[in-house]
């Protein structure tokens, strides 16, 4: 219900009206047992899109994925972050990483607590980067497959920290251009052309000008 935006009060409600036991009251001690389950599916419905796209690249383990990051808070303010690779090849999800620069239970004080949920200190524009490179380099061990194509931003730092680090040895990773990105710079581009060149006269005598204007 949490997940739907409503509270307690629809929980009994909707029990009730499908002939269930009420709700419990607190839900912290069911958050573990959840979170195994849901760690469970998601690794197996991975596994599984992996599979599908090594097949459909002729059975061969080099597959192309498109990376992206994404944030809790718009800008650079955000303390939560995740990167998500999927294929290319059938646009499911293949692997993420979560990172977080917070956590609630050792929040003020000098030393981390058992299970710290903090796993990232940096800048938040770094946040991408390590996601990216967590993800690369255990491809080979967890999902038994090679990103050797990398669908990103155009101003991707990802592929350039990939590139770097060299995760695959001699292998390099082939950068693809996503059309959606290069589209919108060249768009940009062009609008400033126009501005800038508003009312110029050309050498056959036209005005250079906006076709709508």
């Amino acid at each position: 219900m949490r997940a739907i935006g409503k509270v307690g009060a629809a929980a009994r409600i909707f029990c009730g009206l499908m002939n269930l036991p009420p709700p419990p009251a607190k839900f912290e001690r069911h958050n573990s047992l959840f979170l195994n389950v849901l760690k469970t599916i998601s690794e197996d419905s991975m596994n599984a899109a992996v599979h599908e796209a090594v097949i459909a690249n002729d059975n061969n383990s080099n597959i192309a994925v498109a990376v992206d990051g994404t944030w809790h808070k718009r800008g650079y303010s955000s303390l939560n972050g995740v990167v998500c690779a999927t294929s290319v090849e059938n646009g499911k999800v293949i692997d993420f990483e979560a990172l977080t620069k917070y956590c609630s239970s050792c929040k003020g004080k000098k030393k981390p607590c058992e299970n710290c949920a903090k796993n990232y200190e940096g800048f938040n524009g770094g946040i991408e980067c390590r996601g990216v490179l967590s993800i690369f380099q255990r491809s080979e061990t967890s999902r038994k497959a090679y990103y050797t194509q990398y669908l990103g931003d155009g101003d991707s730092k990802g592929f350039l920290t990939i590139k770097e680090a060299k995760v695959y040895g001699e292998t390099e990773v082939e950068k693809l251009e996503c059309v959606g990105h290069v589209q919108k710079r060249m768009g940009t581009r062009l609008r400033n052309i126009l501005k800038m060149s508003k009312d110029i006269n050309l050498s056959d005598g036209e005005i250079f000008r906006d076709v709508d204007g």
